[in-house]
Order: structure tokens, then sequence, then C-alpha cells
């Protein structure tokens, strides 16, 4: 009897103990969060500004539409050295009468130069050179055809001549010993940008005009067939292009020696070499001897760079239209980005090129 007690006792305990059981909740399982998904912050791309003159990287929009100042410079031996001209991002020569050549020197900012000149008379062909980048002309002087045009034009023209433009330049007392009162006119880039300041002078380039050249990063020359050219613009200039491959540039040469910038003593030097050929001839009449150049239409040219040359042609639409160059194919030349050297040259001009043969010889070409 007392077994059968017993038994019964545990059965029920096992029922309580498993009734007990199945009310216990079931142990909390730690849930896993979620990852947040990664966050990528796409970088915006870089704005990168170029110069309208060499198509190399300027600090802002304002400096990449600024309005270039081209200064004409004096280029006689006897008014040598000259100063300030090494900053330009373009040089045109050209010949001006009597077989001497002038500079147009075009900045893209002057404001820093300390000393620029000597400074010389304008001529309507350098007019042409000036609008084809839309530049402020400062020059001292000009012949009678080229004052008419710069009035008929509407150019923002400064003549240092005139009275009211007294402040923007003065006479150095040694030139004027050296080398005549004519051959003594310096300007800096101070005080050419207090007077533009003054005077409200629009700096900001026209809508109409872009870049100067095509100018590409991506643009590839490689080669040694133009490590020197010589150029004769007359019996009395002769301008030398030599390639330094260190620097990747072509130096300037003239009368014989380096062609170099007082104010920074040093050799000019320029990425770009471009030499045109324009019809030119003394104008009838002109008891100055004073020329013409057909600089609105075409013709042919070369372009170096790199130690490489190339057969161009270049087109012009008119008088204030910017110069646009084709390869020999047609195509728009690429240009690789950097100061540039415009030698206009005669048609009938010699042009000596000089390359570096494989075994170390030289082998001039006369083009």
């Amino acid at each position: 009897m007392k077994s059968k007690v017993l038994s019964v006792f545990a059965l029920m305990l096992a029922l309580v103990m498993l009734f007990s059981a199945c009310g216990e909740a079931e142990p909390e399982v730690a849930e896993t969060p979620e990852s947040e998904p990664e966050v990528i912050v796409a970088e915006e791309p870089k704005i990168v500004y170029t110069s309208g003159l060499t198509g190399l990287e300027v600090e802002s929009e304002e400096a990449q539409n600024r309005r270039p100042v081209a200064i004409m410079i004096n280029n006689i031996k006897k008014a040598l050295p000259q100063y300030g001209i090494s900053q330009a991002g373009i040089v045109f020569e050209a010949l001006a009468e009597g077989g001497i050549t002038r500079l147009l020197a075009v900045f893209d900012d002057v404001s820093d130069i300390g000393q620029i000149g000597t400074i010389r008379s304008a001529r309507p062909y350098y007019l042409d050179f000036a609008q084809s980048v839309d530049a402020v002309y400062v020059h001292i002087g000009g012949s009678p055809d080229a004052y008419s045009q710069i009035k008929s034009r509407g150019m923002d023209s400064y003549d240092l001549i005139e009275g009211r433009y007294d402040s923007m330049y003065w006479r150095d007392k040694a030139r004027i010993s050296s080398s005549g009162y004519e051959h003594s006119v310096f300007t800096s880039g101070e005080r050419i940008t207090a007077q533009l300041e003054k005077d409200g002078t629009r700096m900001t380039r026209g809508e109409s005009y872009g870049k100067a050249f095509n100018f590409s990063p991506e643009a590839s020359y490689e080669g040694n067939d133009a490590t020197k050219i010589v150029a004769e613009f007359s019996s009395y200039k002769t301008g030398t292009y030599t390639y330094d491959k260190a620097s990747g540039l072509y130096r300037i040469g003239q009368y014989g020696t380096a062609h170099t910038d007082a104010l920074s003593n040093v050799q000019l030097a320029f990425k770009n070499v471009f030499i045109l050929r324009m019809n030119s001839y003394v104008i009838s009449g002109d008891t100055a001897g004073r020329l013409k150049f057909d600089s609105v239409g075409s013709g042919k040219g070369m372009y170096f760079v790199n130690g490489t040359k190339t057969e161009i042609t270049w087109k012009r639409e008119s008088k204030s239209s910017p110069f646009k160059l084709y390869t020999a194919d047609g195509a728009e030349l690429p240009v690789v980005p950097g100061d540039n050297y415009v030698a206009i040259v005669p048609l009938n001009a010699a042009v000596t090129i000089t390359g570096d043969a494989p075994a170390g010889a030289t082998t001039p070409a006369a083009e």
C-alpha cells in the first residue's frame, strides 16, 4: 500500500515539474544588429582653370577669363637689353620699316612686373595681333595709318605720348645718353594696372574669344628633326630658336647672341615656336618705307615643339579674329600648353632647320 502511494506521489511530482517547465519563458537570444551600409562620399571633380594665352593652369575663373595686355617692344640693337618680356605668354615678332623688327609682348597679368620696355610706336598689323587675343594695347606714338585704325576699330589703346597717361611711364636717363631719347621709355605692371583701374577699362576677355590656340594637354610630339631653327627676317635681323632637351623649351637668340631679359637676367625660352609666312610689302608712297601685312586670309607656316616640326596652315577671317592653325590634313592643330613665340616672316624668308641625326650628326634643311 505504501509503495502505491509513493508511486502516485512520484507521478504527481513529475507532472508538476513538466507543467512548470512548460510555463518557463524561453531564454532570450541576443539579436545581431544589422550592419550600417558604408556611405561613400564622392569627391567633387576639381575644376581646372587655364590661361587663354598659354593653356597652362591658373588659379581661378577670373584669371582664366582675364583680358591680356599687349605692349609694343623696341628690338633694335642699340635699344637692348629689354625688360620684362620673358614673362609674356605670347610674343609676336614682325618686321618694321628698314629691316628692323619689333615685338608685341602679350601678358596674362602684368600687375607684378616691375619694369617693361623699352616701348615703341604702333603699326596697323600689330593692332591685328593684339586684337587676335582681345588685348588692351600699349604703345608710344604710331604711324598715321595706325592712329587712324585705332580710332576706327574702337580699340582700348593707351598711347603713352598723350599727356593724360604721363603716370604710366618714365624715361630712363642712362638710356637717353646711350641709345637716344626715342629708345628710353619704360612702364611697369603697377602703373598700367593703376591706369586701367582708374579708367574702368574692360578686363574680362570678350565672349567671342576663346583660347589663343587649340591647346591640348594630350598633344604628343616626339622627335629630333627640329632642334635648331634659323629664320632670316631681313639682312639686319636673324632669329634663332634652339631646343633645350633638359627644359623642353626653345631658347631664343638674335644678333648672334642670346636674347635676354635684363629684369630676370634669363634668356628668353618658349615651349612653342610658330613661324608664319605672311605677304608683306612697302606701302605705296610711304616715304618712311612702312610696311603692310596681309594678316587676313591664309598662309603657310611651321609649328615647333619638343624638337619636332609640323607643317601648318594659318587662317584668319578678319582683323579682329584669332589665328586658327591647321595640320596638312585640315584638322585643327593640337598645341602643347606653354608659352608661345610667333615669328611672322616674309614669304621669301630663308628658314633653316637643323635636326639631330641618329649618329649625332646634323642635317640642315632649308625650307
